[in-house]
């Protein structure tokens, strides 16, 4: 079979120059193309045909109708179907689409492959499609960009296998393709992985900085690029942060790799225990506090943390708002606001007391209770953190109509809220009690000599008129006398 690298390195060979510079051997002897040679082999082509197989008439496949071996058609283009040399050239004129997203992806990351892995790359796109663009989902593309050199044949098999669905469903036909175009993929190369140091990789997309020394205040001596791939020869656990040494532009010093992934290989993580004291704080939001990546609320949200977990923080920052605290939890270093944690252990009284959300209920008749289900009051202390109070105390006076203030008081801080309190009906001079004073501006209504409109509380019984039934209501809550509405009916009926 003929294939054009091996052309390329033949002519190499016989000119005994660098003209043919597209075209290398690498360290396992294996021949090696940039991306603007490569071009798929009859090998691939046939594993290709291979796991597509031939159909002579159009058919639904998924997500299309393909003819000949696996090409995409419209239903009704080959109406008297196909012979398989037809289906052949189809094959060949559109597997160029699918090497093109190959080669770009290739060409975009300065990447360079062997023929083999060249022809299974082809061969998984043109049954995936275009995968290449996708940052997050396609395992391979991430194994590529960080040297394919860092994995084990094992993790380059089980990355091409994730792709083994149709219509959600696992295919055992699309498992075996898998395996073998990642057996295709691992021919011909030695796959050994030199195990000394720790493989990450940069996953910020500002880079991290190199630093002097395994601590934020120590000088940057270099910034290490999103994507990179670096060597980590010792770690450190400081201040919250993972530090890892490793060298970048002939620079050697320590960089966060909670900024980085781990890629592959293991070495012994060292803790060294800060000298100075930081404080605990617990969460005191019932719905927690989010952990960002700097101290800001325009900084990304990396996690939340819940209502009384117990942080760390190892340094403070306050602006115009809130006071942050860098902290780590669940293994992320960040910032959080501190305005809704108290420190652990810490007894000092706080400086005052904010009503931060009003109870349920806000509007009473004269001489209902005062309820404060659903209001939340909380403590400011010195330091800028807050801390939600339940022991507090209230006063008010609920028992007259109109606005009355409520007074909430803790450890001998106050704050205030207002709500309505109506009268009841019958207290049309409002005072807060049925008295002498109503009765009488209900009889002279009955009378039809009254001076007061008593329209909206005069009728006692609501029965939709203001008589002298609402006149016995009020001398009976006048004298306390507890009698039900038929009582009061039999009275006058005798």
């Amino acid at each position: 079979m003929k294939r054009k690298c091996m052309s390329l390195l033949l002519a190499f060979a016989l000119a005994g120059s660098e003209l043919f510079s597209e075209v290398y051997l690498n360290d396992n002897y294996n021949v090696v193309c940039s991306a603007s040679s490569y071009q798929i082999s009859e090998n691939g082509l046939a594993l290709i045909k291979s796991f597509e197989g031939f159909s002579q008439y159009a058919q639904w496949d998924y997500h299309q109708w393909s003819i000949g071996y696996g090409t995409g058609v419209g239903k009704d283009d080959y109406p008297d179907g196909i012979t398989e040399a037809e289906a052949d050239r189809l094959l060949r004129e559109v597997v160029v689409v699918y090497e093109k997203f190959v080669k770009n992806f290739l060409d975009k990351y300065g990447l360079s492959v062997t023929q083999n892995q060249y022809d299974a790359l082809v061969s998984f796109t043109y049954n995936m499609g275009n995968v290449w663009n996708n940052t997050s989902e396609v395992t391979i593309r991430t194994y590529l960009i960080n040297g394919i050199e860092n994995y084990t044949p094992e993790q380059i098999t089980d990355a091409f296998k994730l792709w083994c669905k149709a219509g959600g469903e696992v295919l055992p036909g699309l498992v075996r393709r898998r395996e073998e175009e990642a057996a295709l993929f691992l021919s011909g190369v030695d796959y050994s992985v030199n195990e000394t140091g720790e493989k990450w990789r940069v996953t910020s997309s500002t880079g991290i900085r190199l630093r002097k020394d395994s601590d934020t205040e120590s000088e940057i001596i270099n910034v290490i690029p999103y994507n990179q791939t670096i060597t980590v020869d010792e770690k450190k656990e400081i201040g919250g942060f993972l530090w890892g040494k490793t060298e970048y532009g002939g620079m050697s010093g320590w960089c966060v790799l909670d900024y980085a992934e781990h890629i592959r290989g293991e070495v012994e993580t060292v803790t060294v225990p800060d000298e100075e004291k930081f404080d605990q704080y617990s969460i005191t939001s019932t719905t927690g506090v989010r952990l960002r990546y700097n101290h800001g609320t325009n900084f990304d949200v990396l996690d939340v943390v819940p209502y009384e977990a117990v942080i760390t923080v190892y340094e403070t920052f306050k602006d115009d708002e809130y006071t942050w605290g860098r902290t780590e939890y669940n293994g992320k270093p960040g910032w959080c606001v501190l305005n809704y944690a108290k420190k652990v252990g810490a007894d000092e009284p706080p400086v005052d007391i904010i009503l931060r959300a009003m109870p349920q209920k806000t509007e009473y008749l004269a001489g209902e209770i005062f309820e404060n289900a659903g209001m939340v009051i909380v403590a400011q202390f010195d330091d800028g953190h807050e801390e939600i109070v339940e022991d507090y105390g209230c006063e008010g006076n609920t028992m007259v109509p109109g606005e009355s203030i409520i007074t909430v008081t803790y450890k001998g801080l106050s704050c205030g809220l207002i709500v309505k309190v109506n009268a009841r009906p019958g207290d049309i001079n409002r005072n807060g009690a049925i008295d002498p004073e109503d009765n009488y501006y209900v009889k002279q209504h009955i009378l039809g000599t009254a001076e007061n409109n008593v329209s909206d509380s005069g009728d006692i019984n609501a029965d939709g008129v203001i008589d002298v039934f609402d006149s016995i209501h009020m001398k009976q809550d006048m004298l306390a006398v507890q009698e039900n509405n038929d009582q009061i009916y039999d009275l006058f009926a005798e």
